[in-house]
């Protein structure tokens, strides 16, 4: 093959591969590569694709979406792969919550042999626009009533890369108190009250990673429920 056939070769890969280029090419999509962000474990449809890989040792599995609010199970007799997880019924959720869910497959005679969990967090904001108290001194940011979906982020600080885990610390003025450790530095935590032993009055929050010099703290009433009268 001399020089010229050669440069006409060179010349046809090229354009192959420039035309290849072009047919497989497709608009850029933005890519969260931080594994530990938030945006992994918030639901942000009602209607949620849940995928797995079924295990070959299994004839059948049940599925368990355990949150604050109540608890939903589904069986699954057969190899399945997917299932779509309906939030709320009306569309968009009516109450946040923080939901564990567990994937169980079962052998022969009902025994486990294997699992798999994950934790999603169901978030008002996530479905769209949402109301914004921008006043610092309102009540609105003092006050809890209802079952209340905690975030948690190092990346707050400035320290964000030298945290390796968090703690959020929950103690009620004259009551109890709670210390949670989670192993890692961002994510959700459900905060349990109704039909709980937490009552009402005054809590105090702090939040601290290891690793990290700032800490956050707040103080958050629950009111009694009900109707108030005065009489004079």
């Amino acid at each position: 093959m001399n020089k010229r056939q050669v440069a006409l070769l060179a010349a046809v890969i090229a354009m192959a591969a420039d035309g290849w280029a072009q047919a497989v090419s497709s608009a850029p999509a933005l890519v969260d590569a931080t594994s530990r962000y938030r945006h992994w474990t918030t639901v942000c449809t009602n209607e949620v694709p849940l995928r797995w890989k079924w295990d070959t040792n299994a004839t059948h599995a049940t599925l368990t979406v355990a949150g604050m609010n109540g608890t939903l199970t589904t069986n699954f007799n057969g190899v399945v792969s997917n299932w779509v997880w309906r939030v709320s019924e009306s569309g968009g959720p009516s109450a946040e919550d923080v939901c564990a869910l567990t994937l169980a497959f079962y052998g022969a005679n009902n025994v486990v042999v294997g699992a798999l969990t994950s934790q999603l967090a169901v978030v008002k904001g996530a479905f769209g626009a949402t109301a914004v108290d921008a006043v610092a001194a309102s009540r609105s940011w003092s006050r809890v009533k209802e079952n209340s979906v905690l975030p948690y982020d190092a990346g707050w600080g400035t320290s964000a890369p030298h945290a390796v885990s968090a703690r959020l610390a929950i103690t009620k003025t004259g009551g109890a108190s709670l210390t949670n450790d989670f192993a890692d530095t961002a994510g959700y935590y459900g905060w349990k009250l109704r039909n709980n032993d937490w009552g009402y009055g005054t809590f105090d929050l702090t939040l601290a990673f290891s690793g990290v010099t700032n800490e956050w703290t707040a103080t958050l009433m629950r009111p009694l429920g009900g109707t108030a009268v005065r009489v004079r």
